[in-house]
């Protein structure tokens, strides 16, 4: 028998991607959406480094936590490098009553909303 390791799939990487970009945008550790999932620490940190993959069961469990579709957390990160898209997909999340949002707290929020983002902050 080989050890022909399956990696990570493309969808894999995508999700694997949107998880770190929530994890930034929450200011939340592994640990502590280790602790919130009811899984290892060692579990979570092994699929955030895209060393394994996500279940289903995973992501209903963190979208449930964040309050997002499946589609939403992708989308988060999927807009193939179009700017403008992340920007309106990001204040869209923002301006909802999800206080748990970083932005939430930041100073330089409202600046943020009234700009398109073709200029740096």
């Amino acid at each position: 028998m080989g050890s022909n390791k399956i990696g990570v799939s493309k969808l894999g990487l995508v999700v694997s991607a949107a998880v770190r970009a929530q994890l930034g945008i929450r200011r939340m550790s592994n640990r502590e959406l280790a602790r919130e999932m009811k899984r290892g620490e060692t579990y979570v940190r092994a699929r955030v480094n895209d060393e394994k993959e996500w279940t289903l069961n995973d992501l209903e469990i963190i979208c449930e936590l964040w309050g997002l579709t499946p589609a939403q957390l992708i989308q988060s990160v999927n807009v193939d490098g179009d700017i403008a898209a992340r920007v309106a997909e990001t204040k869209r999340l923002a301006r909802r009553d999800d206080m748990r949002l970083a932005a939430y707290k930041d100073d330089g929020k409202q600046y943020y909303m009234d700009h398109d983002g073709s200029e740096p902050a």
